[in-house]
């Protein structure tokens, strides 16, 4: 037998892990390039029922081998019933399903390759994938042996109803079949399907290839009875179904005792848009895969794909050998889970590039989105993408900073007017045209970006986005500031809707520091000293309020029932303290909660794992939080048995690999996160062995300092011509400005009187501030890292904790005020002594989400009023400072206007 034969590297791991068909999942991808190329199989029924699209609509998918004149089906179910290839075993790893089957006297080896391509921009975003065959006589003698596949119109569309219509195309290298729906609609999706999705399936050109579009019993009948197929075509548009219109290819091997190499058939999902995008500026945009850099025609995208199948299964053998030999060092059971979790991850993304004003691709404008499968079909879900993040981190931290660029982008514009981050870039994928709304989960999102962030650029190495979103990224670092160790009653990811949650609470605290983080790498050290402060006196309190005993509790506060010692949650937001090395959270944290997890596994009647938490979600698992959790457990027994319990339900579930489900049930949710890219959070214990590098910022890029540089620049020939409006510009600014500094006033004096905000002298330590709104029973009399002292309320045995804030749900500002206003409005609570006492940097006694910090491109969220005509000096002061960010806004909008675009290489 020759080596070829046998796909060795990945086969060798799954030898050793114990794979068998008993151990199999029930449902196994084939096909996953992107969210509408995602193509799933029973596992013990691969040789005789039709594949799927994740949503379980049929995709008909024809495979036959004939082997002396007898016909074998090794994919599909024909209508000829032929005898079905016996499958004697499956294996996975992250980029290969490798069944092998029996037809008759021929061991049969058929590899679904779905390539994950880590540094080739380009191969990652063609939406092709891959189906081999390797052929061998088991007997030593040799067959006369042919071999067959179709795709049905099924791949364009489910309706039977639709008309399709379709090509055949022969190339220089080869030969490949096209169907698109006759009526197109551009980025349109129905049931999660595509409107505009252009088949392809393709061979190699060579001698012995036939090929035929007729109905589905005409193609296979005649492959069985001839070995080939060839026939006139009907008119080039047909109707979808019954009969289904069958697109074929087929080869003739001769008699032969083993392939001398695979049969390959690449099969693709072309979309071209890719997604609707609104830039900054609100302009609509329709993005292109990224793959158009290189390749100008179908023909020529399906050439390279062709041609390209030996490195592509040789680079797939190569990371396939990297991810498993890293997860088998945790578990065998851990390297199964990563071989379902990573075509699932890349599969839910598309990798774009946007077209500059002359015309030409922009290679600096390259976005990835992300679709919300399984769950919402939202586009670039925060939440899903703080998930899978390990997983963009583990790959490729690039592809990780893509995804987050469209997000920082849109919310560092003139739009976007929210003091959090937004959960999405819009409800109805592939339409990316931002969200605006205000929503109650700001506290969270806001934690996951910063997180996100500081993630990308240390582990990366790359500072461009944290420079150029500097300001973005403080403005939501001081909202979760305004709210110390409070999270606000708002209702959670997970559904959880309770004030003070724990696990909520830390998330925001190791942001706070992430935030210090990225002002260190900036050079930022005044703002990099104060969150370091602020995170570390935060953390103090949260050790004492969140304590349950010998566990953390699932919130805190006075009178609150799930505050007793006996609730509890997962603490998988300690994770991100781990991933980014901030040491917000101690070692003794760890550890008592890995022994408590030790506790509940041992005495927990609960068959997929630890639920969420011991109240709203004390039935619920999820997959991806629970290795997140994994990963920060001290005691590897405890890391072993959850990552266990996830593979349990892997084993079990009838899906593709879901997310979320019930602790001891199969049923499923609403909404189980089928085949969702979050699913890249699997990652999450290999992503904490990644080293972290120094963090470099671009020269081109604009933002903590303010400034640009880099390229060729002809600012100099035209400041004359601006000055004269930019002086125009400078008088009517000053005397917004003077407007807003009196509202300022008013929305404080607002606030002060309706949210119980009271300052008074207090010695020499600083202003005293009491807040009446939410009190905590139990909490420390401790100085405020702002400046401010905590003193005890008029409530009676309550000690009130820093939080000016209301429900969010009630929008946490008065009735009537813009968003602007509210965010002045949200800069009025920090009230500080001129003067605190101590190394602690006060906080600004502007809004915490104004344009004052370096580099902004914001305006200072406040409303215009009336002007203040009694300036003090510190009024002066601070006009001078912000005409001087407006000064330096102009100077950045000139050069992104004026700059020479960038070179192309031909």
């Amino acid at each position: 037998m020759r080596a070829h034969l046998w796909p060795c590297l990945p086969l060798l791991f799954f030898a050793s892990s114990g794979w068998s068909q008993s151990t199999i999942p029930p449902v196994i991808p084939l096909g996953i390039r992107s969210p509408y190329f995602n193509i799933w199989a029973n596992s013990a029924n691969a040789g005789h029922t039709w594949p799927n699209f994740w949503t379980t609509s049929i995709l008909g998918w024809q495979g036959l081998i004939r082997v002396d004149n007898q016909v074998y089906q090794w994919l599909g179910q024909s209508g000829l019933n032929p005898p079905v290839a016996n499958l004697s075993n499956t294996q996975l790893t992250p980029t290969q399903t490798i069944v092998t089957m029996q037809a008759g006297p021929m061991d049969l080896i058929v590899t679904f390759l779905s390539p994950i391509e880590p540094s080739d921009p380009v191969r990652q975003s063609i939406p092709f994938s891959y189906v081999s065959l390797d052929i061998n006589a088991r007997d030593g003698l040799s067959h006369n042996v042919q071999v067959y596949s179709d795709i049905s119109a099924e791949w364009v569309t489910p309706n039977t109803d639709d008309i399709v219509t379709y090509s055949s195309n022969p190339t220089g290298s080869s030969f490949y079949h096209q169907i698109q729906l006759q009526s197109n609609q551009s980025l349109t999706e129905t049931g999660n399907r595509a409107r505009d999705l252009t088949a392809i399936i393709a061979m190699q050109t060579n001698p012995n290839l036939s090929h035929r579009i007729a109905n589905d019993t005409e193609c296979r009948s005649q492959f069985a009875s001839d070995g080939r197929v060839d026939g006139t075509p009907p008119s080039n548009a047909v109707k979808m179904g019954n009969p289904f219109p069958v697109f074929s290819l087929a080869q003739d091997l001769g008699n032969i005792t083993q392939t001398s190499s695979p049969v390959v058939w690449a099969i693709g999902g072309i979309r071209n848009p890719a997604i609707a995008y609104t830039t900054p500026s609100g302009k609509g945009q329709q993005r292109s895969p990224y793959y158009v850099t290189s390749y100008s025609d179908m023909s020529a995208v399906v050439d390279a794909v062709v041609l390209d199948f030996s490195d592509a299964k040789s680079r797939a053998n190569t990371l396939d050998t990297q991810i498993l030999g890293s997860a088998s060092n945790i578990s065998s059971t851990y390297s199964n889970l990563v071989s379902l979790a990573a075509r699932q991850a890349m599969g839910g993304t598309e990798l774009t590039i946007g077209m500059g004003s002359d015309g030409k691709w922009n290679t600096s404008d390259v976005k990835m989105f992300m679709k919300d499968v399984g769950i919402s079909q939202r586009v670039n879900p925060v939440e899903q993408i703080y998930a899978a993040f390990p997983f963009f981190l583990y790959i490729n931290p690039d592809y990780a900073g893509q995804l987050l660029a469209p997000l920082l982008e849109l919310q560092d514009s003139p739009q976007y007017n929210q003091p959090y981050a937004a959960r999405d870039l819009g409800p109805n994928y592939p339409s990316g045209t931002g969200d605006f709304a205000f929503h109650s989960q700001g506290y969270e999102y806001s934690g996951d970006m910063l997180i996100m962030a500081l993630a990308h650029a240390r582990y990366s190495g790359d500072g461009t986005l944290i420079n150029q979103h500097y300001t973005l990224l403080k403005s939501w670092a001081d909202y979760l500031v305004s709210y110390n160790v409070t999270p606000p009653d708002a209702i959670t990811i997970d559904q959880v809707k309770q004030s003070n949650t724990t696990n909520l609470a830390i998330k925001g605290i190791i942001a706070i520091k992430a935030m210090s983080e990225i002002s260190k790498a900036l050079q930022q050290s005044s703002d990099a000293t104060r969150y370091a402060n602020l995170a570390s006196a935060f953390a103090d309190t949260w050790n004492v309020v969140a304590s349950g005993g010998d566990h953390l509790t699932s919130s805190y506060g006075s009178g609150s029932t799930s505050s007793s010692s006996s609730s509890w949650a997962l603490m998988y937001n300690l994770y991100a303290d781990r991933l980014l090395q901030t040491g917000v959270v101690s070692d003794q944290i760890y550890s008592s909660q890995t022994q408590w997890y030790k506790t509940q596994l041992a005495s927990a009647n609960n068959q997929f794992g630890l639920p969420l938490d011991s109240g709203t979600n004390a039935n619920l698992v999820n997959a991806g939080w629970t290795l997140f959790t994994a990963a920060t457990a001290t005691d590897n027994a405890v890391r072993d048995s959850l990552i266990a319990s996830v593979w349990s339900h892997a084993l079990a579930d009838k899906n593709p690999l879901s997310l979320t489900y019930k602790v001891n049930s199969t049923d499923s949710l609403p909404t189980p996160g089928i085949s969702s890219p979050g699913a890249g959070a699997i990652f999450a214990p290999l992503a904490l062995s990644l080293t972290a590098k120094d963090i470099k910022v671009n020269p081109t890029s604009a933002g903590a300092n303010g400034t640009t540089s880099g390229g060729t620049s002809i600012v100099g020939p035209v400041v004359g011509a601006v000055v004269g409006g930019l002086v125009l510009v400078v008088v009517v600014a000053l005397g917004v400005l003077l407007w807003r500094r009196r509202k300022r006033r008013q929305q404080a004096a607002y606030y002060d009187k309706n949210y119980h905000v009271e300052a008074q002298p207090f010695g020499t330590s600083g202003n005293v501030v009491s807040y009446t709104d939410l009190t905590l029973t139990g909490l420390p009399l401790r100085s405020d890292p702002e400046g401010i002292t905590l003193i005890q309320s008029s409530a009676p045995q309550n000690t009130t904790v820093y939080n000016p804030t209301l429900n969010p749900q009630d929008q946490s500002h008065p009735p009537g005020l813009s968003s602007k206003a509210r965010e002045a409005m949200m800069g009025a609570r920090f009230t500080t002594n001129p003067n605190p006492s101590g190394s602690v940097p006060s906080a600004p006694s502007t809004s915490a989400y104004s344009s004052s910090g370096p580099g902004s491109s914001r305006d200072a969220p406040t409303e215009v009023g009336s002007p203040d005509t009694n300036l003090s000096q510190s009024d002066v002061q601070g006009l001078r400072m912000e005409v001087e960010n407006l000064r330096r806004v102009m100077q950045e909008i000139q050069a992104d206007r004026v700059e020479a675009p960038p070179s192309y290489a031909d």
